[in-house]
């Protein structure tokens, strides 16, 4: 058993996440024993530096990539699951160099990029394009819902489709949710299957995948950069840091860049045949609106896949985790009470949020990079990301991107934690016990 502070620090073993069942762990990437040259070498693989590798390996450069532990082993195998195809702040796009229109063009045309790329390489991964719903209570919230997010159909980024109190019950099998909004690209993935599947298929391109083989040191040699593991080193044009919340020891500035939120997701047991008539039996992702407490999926064999932010102090206390969504559970199914839903797995991971609701694309010096810090929508944007940075890397022109590159800032993290799990996270959990939620 993980100790606490392990799940504090969202570092429990990748085992504990149910999404590595019941399939199990993927089989494991040999570590790096030799020195070795490369045009680009990317450290860290999970989505972004899986999609970033397959798509330069996909343009015939030659890749390496290095991870510490295994693919997947980070956000990437433990986020909620949720494909959530829209960008959550335009404003942000006032410092592009365009105003952001070449970006959003990117958007448009690959907001679907989980699906594509599980279809296009045979990714078995439980990418299920069912739809993202967004339900409320009220009206004044669904109307708020709608002030907030009519950009995206503004700018055409996604169509929101209204969803009437008879369609909530057909697609959620509850009547708590009277208004809903839906995402129709948006829906589901196992984000763990999705990043191996993805570095799986940039090996068979030619890319060389090492596991079990951090980045110890890091220097300059001559035009290039050596890379050194504890058994290896990697000689490389460029270096591509893709290591989100679990960053390295050998380049501090991506330490501080970002505040390293801790949070929690749990796998129910396959439900019983009768909660599964009750629950989300018209498929999709299920979130809440204005404050998502209890996202949820239902995944392919028949669980519920559950997450929130942890109560402060208690995040290895997976019971009373379990018990605190079982009684929102059996709120809004009350037709659930008496079933036997029973928890299978609980796990801890950390998201990476920073002050600009847009990840980070970072320069430190010649041909050194980072490409991080996509906080809750990373199943859509770290793909997306890569391919986009891939496209820049293969026409070794930096300036072609359609965002700009940052120098990464410190980020103030006591203010933050203050903020968002000793206050937002415990008065929202209390509004929601009184009922409007």
């Amino acid at each position: 058993m993980p100790n606490k502070a392990a799940f504090d620090r969202g570092e429990v073993p990748i085992s504990a996440s149910g999404w590595t069942k019941p399939q199990g762990i993927a089989p494991g990437w040999p570590t790096l024993t030799e020195a070795i040259s490369t045009d680009v070498t990317v450290i860290g693989a999970g989505l972004a530096g899986s999609s970033l590798a397959l798509h330069l390996a996909e343009a015939g450069l030659s890749v390496a990539v290095l991870e510490a532990r295994q693919p997947g082993w980070g956000a990437s195998g433990r986020n909620a699951g949720h494909v959530l195809p829209i960008l959550r702040d335009m404003a942000v796009f006032r410092r592009f160099p365009d105003g952001g229109r070449r970006f959003l063009d990117l958007f448009r045309e690959h907001r679907t990029i989980p699906f594509d790329l599980a279809a296009r390489h045979g990714i078995d991964c439980d990418a299920v394009r069912a739809g993202y719903i967004n339900g409320m209570k009220t009206g004044r919230a669904f109307a708020g819902f709608l002030r907030e997010f009519s950009y995206l159909e503004d700018h055409g980024l996604q169509r929101l489709v209204h969803l009437s109190g008879d369609e909530m019950q057909a697609r959620t099998g509850s009547a708590a949710y009277p208004y809903g909004v839906l995402f129709e690209d948006g829906g589901r993935i196992n984000p763990y299957l999705f990043t191996n599947g993805m570095i799986a298929a940039a090996a068979r391109l030619g890319a060389r995948i090492h596991g079990d083989s951090e980045a110890l040191a890091l220097e300059r040699a001559g035009d290039r950069w050596r890379i050194r593991t504890r058994e290896g080193s990697v000689l490389a044009d460029r270096v591509v840091f893709c290591t989100n919340a679990y960053p390295t020891e050998i380049e501090p500035a991506f330490r501080k860049a970002f505040y390293p939120l801790t949070a929690y997701a749990l796998t129910t047991k396959p439900l019983p045949v009768e909660a599964l008539d009750h629950i989300l039996p018209g498929g999709g992702t299920f979130a809440q609106a204005p404050i998502d407490l209890n996202p949820m999926v239902r995944d392919r064999h028949g669980r519920l896949i559950l997450s929130s932010i942890p109560r402060v102090g208690r995040a290895h206390d997976a019971h009373w985790h379990f018990q605190s969504q079982l009684r929102w559970l059996h709120r809004v199914w009350p037709e659930t009470r008496g079933m036997r839903i029973e928890m299978e797995d609980y796990w801890t991971g950390r998201v990476a949020l920073r002050k600009a609701q847009f990840p980070g694309v970072f320069e430190l010096g010649q041909g050194l990079f980072g490409l991080m810090y996509f906080n809750a929508w990373g199943n859509v944007m770290a793909p997306l990301m890569g391919k986009i940075l891939a496209d820049a890397l293969v026409r070794d022109n930096m300036a072609a991107l359609p965002f700009p590159v940052e120098r990464p800032e410190p980020v103030f993290t006591r203010k933050y934690d203050m903020l968002i799990r000793h206050i937002l996270i415990p008065a929202a959990r209390t509004v929601q016990r009184w009922g409007f939620l």
